[in-house]
């Protein structure tokens, strides 16, 4: 994944029963559940509430795995976060998961809250900016003096 990237997945397996899960609640780390929009996961109902990420409408048989996909909204520190799955079957057996999964770094959201929380560095990088651009205009109107003058005492050729 990217590091420019502000998108991540995690990937529950089901390899352990024989009968199929039809809801899977997904206990997330309170961080991610609040910087996180998931996806459309295919054959899934997906709802966030909380930090409670919720699967329901689909069938997971044994040997299967689903995935969900989701993009950061917000800036969170990237690493491995750990979170329960409890799979639920149709006659309401639980079957409880705890997994790990890592969150990508996304630099560009991390600039965005830098500068967000530090209104300071947006305008110094602001005031740096326009100090460049005043010097470049100086320096090209110099140039633009000196090729003036270079013209006005240059001989002309008869």
């Amino acid at each position: 994944m990217s590091k420019w990237a502000a998108h991540g997945s995690f990937t529950l397996q089901y390899t352990v029963g024989n009968e199929a899960i039809v809801s899977i609640v997904y206990t997330l780390p309170q961080d991610l559940a609040d910087a996180m929009v998931p996806e459309q996961t295919a054959g899934w109902a997906v709802t966030l509430a909380g930090n409670s990420l919720s699967l329901t409408g689909g069938t997971l048989n044994s040997g299967e795995s689903v995935t969900v996909n989701y993009r950061l909204k917000q800036y969170i520190k990237g690493g491995t976060r750990t979170f329960t799955a409890t799979g639920t079957t149709a006659n309401g057996t639980t079957i409880p998961t705890d997994s790990s999964f890592d969150v990508p770094d996304a630099f560009l959201l991390s600039l965005a809250l830098m500068l967000h929380q530090n209104a300071i560095w947006l305008l110094i990088l602001a005031i740096i900016v326009l100090v460049l651009i005043v010097v470049l205009f100086i320096i090209g109107k110099k140039k633009d003096k000196e090729q003036e003058n270079k013209e006005e005492t240059s001989p002309t050729s008869p």
